[in-house]
């Protein structure tokens, strides 16, 4: 926490004034107790509210407006009243200026706060005009009150004369309030007997026609059980029998499923080891033909191909139409070299022989 302001003393300018007046709105309002309070409350530094509070420095409009708000004043009032500081700042400095501390310029001085004083009390928004106005508004609420003070002892002398009268009409009306209770318990009485003896027979009735209701509800009852036994019963003799049809189809079905199982796992066998069959063949004739050209590496790189896929020698055991039989015959272009090496070697086969792409120069 801050330390408090130092007190103001009124040296006559106008500026002294102002601040004067808005130090007591400041304590009329509550406000935070420092200028560190009210810095944190408005957001502006506490040097800058400083100049204000002291009288250094005539403030600026959004300054003045956001202190009066944070003090819950009137801030347009207020700025009516800095823009009348403004003018007699200037006044004040220059009279200030031109006679100096002279007597006479205490006079002028004299003069200027008698004139700010005298449109103080013009303004609206001054401290005189607001003690004029609540005067005159209390003196409207003395005069209303008087009315309202009369008004209700004319009302307060009716209501009596009206009770005086309800007091001498008192027993006529308790006789006659007497009677109209005693006619209402005989009604009462009366209507009671009538409605238990009418609740009584409304209770037979109602036995009789629920008796009635439920042995109906039992013959019925039993004629659909009976017949929903029967429906039962022809339809298991239905639902049996159709059952045991599905059984035997189910059944057929699954032998005839079993043999196309195996028939299908055959034929995969079969298929599959024609195929290795095939592919040892054709890597057989490419490894010939390989070697044929002189790329003995190649061929031996078919045959790590075919211990990959273990399918070496799988053909060599089959008999029937599926045994090994020769590739028939066709040509292949061969690279210049490799035809040259192919007709000089004595045990080149006739067959087929296989090209090769010439190498990119």
């Amino acid at each position: 926490m801050g330390r408090k302001m130092n007190a103001l003393k009124d040296d006559g300018r106008p500026l002294t004034g102002f601040v004067i007046s808005l130090r007591a709105l400041w304590e009329e309002a509550g406000a935070p107790p420092t200028l560190s309070a009210l810095a944190d409350k408005t957001g502006y530094t506490q040097p800058r509210l400083s100049e204000l509070f002291n009288a250094k420095k005539i403030p600026s409009d959004e300054l003045l407006q956001d202190v009066v708000h944070a003090l819950n004043g009137d801030t347009k009032v207020w700025l009516d009243r800095l823009r009348v500081l403004r003018e007699a700042e200037k006044e004040f400095q220059a009279v200030a200026a031109r006679e100096g501390d002279t007597l006479e310029a205490k006079i002028a001085r004299l003069e200027h706060e008698n004139k700010k004083l005298l449109a103080l009390t013009r303004h609206p928004g001054s401290v005189i005009a607001q003690a004029r106005a609540a005067d005159e508004l209390s003196a409207f609420r003395a005069r209303e009150a008087e009315k309202l003070e009369r008004h209700a002892r004319s009302l307060l002398a009716r209501a009596t004369d009206q009770f005086r009268q309800l007091h001498e009409h008192i027993p006529a009306v308790q006789r006659q309030a007497d009677t109209i209770i005693a006619e209402a318990r005989a009604e009462a009485d009366r209507r009671e007997l009538e409605g238990r003896n009418r609740q009584q027979e409304i209770i037979d009735e109602a036995n009789a026609r629920g008796d009635e209701i439920i042995a109906k509800a039992v013959k019925k009852a039993n004629e659909l059980e009976q017949h929903a036994a029967e429906r039962a019963k022809e339809h298991g003799d239905r639902t049996f029998a159709l059952l045991k049809e599905k059984l035997s189809e189910v059944d057929q079905l699954r032998i005839e499923a079993q043999l196309a199982v195996e028939q299908a796992e055959a034929q995969r066998s079969t298929m599959e080891r024609r195929a290795k069959i095939e592919i040892e063949r054709f890597v057989r004739e490419a490894q010939k033909q390989l070697e044929l050209a002189g790329a003995a590496r190649q061929a031996q790189t078919l045959e790590t191909l075919l211990l990959d896929f273990n399918i070496n020698g799988s053909h060599e055991t089959v008999r029937g139409r599926h045994a090994r039989r020769p590739a028939p015959a066709q040509s292949w272009p061969l690279p210049t070299s490799a035809r040259a090496d192919a007709d000089a070697s004595p045990s080149a086969p006739t067959g087929r022989r296989w090209g090769f792409p010439r190498p990119r120069s």
